[in-house]
């Protein structure tokens, strides 16, 4: 029974109280409800949601716009005193917002820089993302590259990739003097004062050298007192449109360190390198790392970033959207893998992995957020798989049979937010059997190998002799043996039809399948 003056909030069928002066948002995560979240603060605004009914007070939308307010929306990290909130998450198609073309310039081969007079004032961040709305409606998400306390345009770099409905049109219809709408800024890829002491490495390729250079103007901005190191790469020299710019900037401002990267002609004074190898070097602990470009790029600046010392929570990604769905390359990832024989000897020749996969799996089971996950498997099972895996890659034995990453998690959808609840609750874990240091950096690092197979919006298919195929949905079967419902657990005879859930095998009596 809810009391009347009692502080809740409901979201997704599950009711969480609050204590005296907590937060909204700490009381979901105190019982693992799955909300994104960053800050804390209200200046990232990933955790906001909407009202459905009820009240989330004045703080919970003090720092959202108008429009914000007027749709129900709030921040649960800024709500403390809720009155029969019921929320849900928000509905961003409801914001959109109007704005003029001022200019659209080519910075660089096929990369537009789109510059735009908002009509309506929204708050935004540099290095945050947009939604651009193209004329038949479609949306596509591009980094901010203007600082939104200084500059008065909001600016976009785009790439043109022939063929793409917002791309297409940016550079071959969209015009000066033209209106397009907007939907609001969002996420967690912005310059915080938290940062102040950390030295910065800031990596961009592609467009994304936009997104880069202006958070690096913006920690200037705030009085960054840690050294910043800015690296902007192409392909090719002349791909590294920001050049000029960042090396002005840091004229201005001595402790800001700018080099350039092409990775496939001798450029700069260096032969081919790639602009995460001249980010990341020797010792980085206690430095924040931000990566912004290629998917490609992303995933290896992040496994250089965790493999010289960045801690996993310093890490700000915004690997932009590619045009097709990714394909996995785990095999040869794996395949590529060097031994790590001080490790596994550290481990105990397994010994000891053994006993940390045991208490990490049993915080997993009992875990709101991870244990849904983990639906018809045994914890015994998850602990040999994982077991057998890290295995094969530190003794280097190379016969793990099992599923890889892609198929092990091709149905679950799992958030950059939770790959990284699931990491830190991991080597919190492993850091509490003493293995030291310098031994957990190699171990993330592989972790980190295998995102982008595990991390995802929507499910996929499983892939079978390099084939992916849907296991969605339910297919008619007549059974060769006698069995039991996996719905009211009633008998099933031979010869009796049944339906069959493709992805768990599960099987369901004639009177189960028609409710």
């Amino acid at each position: 029974m809810l009391a009347e003056n009692d502080a809740w909030i409901e979201f997704e069928g599950q009711t969480y109280h609050l204590a005296n002066g907590e937060r909204a948002l700490d009381a979901m995560l105190r019982r693992g409800a799955p909300v994104t979240f960053s800050c804390r603060k209200g200046t990232c605004q990933s955790c906001l949601m909407q009202v459905v009914s009820g009240e989330p007070g004045a703080d919970a939308v003090a720092r959202l716009s108008e429009d914000q307010r007027r749709f129900g929306f709030f921040l649960p990290c800024c709500t403390t005193a809720p009155h029969r909130l019921v929320a849900k998450r928000p509905d961003w198609s409801l914001i959109t917002y109007e704005a003029l073309v001022i200019d659209k310039t080519e910075l660089a081969p096929g990369i537009f820089r789109l510059r735009l007079e908002p009509g309506t004032s929204f708050p935004w961040r540099a290095g945050q993302t947009v939604g651009l709305i193209g004329p038949d409606g479609t949306l596509r998400n591009y980094s901010i590259a203007s600082l939104g306390d200084e500059d008065y345009y909001l600016d976009l770099h785009i790439r043109h990739y022939p063929g793409g409905k917002i791309s297409d049109w940016v550079a071959k219809t969209l015009a000066k003097g033209n209106i397009v709408r907007l939907q609001g800024s969002r996420g967690t890829f912005h310059y915080d004062p938290d940062l102040a002491e950390m030295p910065l490495t800031l990596v961009g390729t592609g467009s994304g050298q936009g997104a880069v250079l202006a958070v690096a103007r913006d920690a200037l901005a705030q009085g960054h007192r840690a050294g910043i190191h800015l690296v902007l790469g192409s392909q090719k020299a002349s791909g590294v449109y920001m050049a000029d710019e960042a090396q002005a900037l840091a004229l201005r401002h001595p402790s800001l360190r700018v080099c350039m990267a092409a990775s496939r002609e001798d450029a700069f004074g260096l032969p081919p390198t790639r602009a995460t190898a001249l980010a990341f070097q020797g010792d980085m602990t206690g430095q924040a790392a931000f990566l912004c470009g290629s998917p490609d790029m992303v995933e290896t600046g992040r496994v250089a970033a965790l493999a010289h010392g960045v801690a996993l929570k310093a890490i700000f990604a915004d690997p932009f959207d590619p045009p097709e769905p990714y394909q996995t390359t785990e095999a040869a990832k794996f395949n590529a893998l060097a031994p790590q024989p001080e490790l596994w000897a550290e481990l105990g020749n397994g010994e000891r992995l053994m006993v940390i996969l045991a208490d990490f799996y049993t915080q997993v089971y009992a875990d709101p957020r991870l244990a849904p996950f983990f639906y018809r498997t045994t914890k015994q099972r998850s602990i040999e798989k994982q077991f057998s895996f890290l295995r094969d890659v530190f003794s280097g034995t190379k016969d793990f049979f099992g599923e890889m990453p892609f198929n092990s998690h091709h149905w679950m959808v799992i958030s950059e937010e939770l790959f990284n609840y699931r990491e830190e609750l991991f080597f919190a874990t492993v850091r509490r059997y003493g293995i030291p240091e310098r031994f957990l950096r190699p171990w993330a690092a592989l972790h980190e190998l295998f995102r982008r197979e595990i991390v995802k919006s929507e499910p996929r298919g499983l892939i079978l002799f390099g084939v992916e195929r849907s296991l969605e949905g339910y297919v008619t079967e007549i059974l060769g043996v006698a069995s039991v419902c996996d719905g009211c657990g009633g008998e099933i005879n031979e010869g009796e039809t049944v339906q069959m859930q493709k992805r768990t095998g599960e099987i369901f009596c004639q009177s189960c399948a028609t409710r």
